[in-house]
């Protein structure tokens, strides 16, 4: 029954970084609307990583408070049907995903630095609002996903100390 209640510890946790991802993405959105002027060509640069920045927050915040809460019913399931495996399954799972947020966040971490590069080496104004539009996008990546990766590792202990 323990890792029931850390399935649904874990999940409300995902449910509620999703929430905030989704007013943070809003609130970007609008102040982006709200302070850019469109006819210098540096906020032109910056549209891009910011639509992308947009899809990416709006959608994966979504996915996370619509989609998790199903995981626990799954999990429930499983827990049914043999509690061994349940374990073993979540345990995989969890494991997985570490290594993938171990291995992204490195990649964020890399592509804000050849952004904040960029931003010094390229002359046109275009190309540094891109590069600084980057910069914003890989550090709210970084940071979403290191949260993310936080609270995994401590489902993971969780899930260790039961095996």
């Amino acid at each position: 029954m323990d890792l029931i209640k850390h399935t649904i510890s874990w999940v409300n946790g995902e449910v509620l970084q999703g929430k905030i991802g989704l007013v943070i993405g809003i609130l970007i959105a609008v102040a982006f609307l709200y302070f850019v002027n469109f006819q210098q060509s540096f906020y032109k640069g910056m549209i891009l990583p910011f639509v992308i920045l947009q899809f990416i927050l709006l959608g994966y915040s979504s996915f996370q408070i619509l989609m998790r809460p199903k995981h626990i019913a799954k999990v429930e399931q499983s827990l049914t049907e043999n509690p061994q495996m349940a374990l073993k399954t979540e345990l995989e799972k969890s494991l997985k995903d570490d290594s993938v947020y171990s291995k992204i966040r490195v990649f964020w971490a890399v592509l804000l630095v050849i952004a904040v590069i960029l931003f010094f080496v390229l002359a046109s104004d275009f190309y540094k609002g891109m590069s600084i539009g980057f910069v914003v996008f890989f550090i709210v990546a970084y940071t979403f996903d290191t949260l993310l990766h936080l609270r995994l590792k401590t489902y993971l202990l969780a899930l260790q100390s039961i095996n």
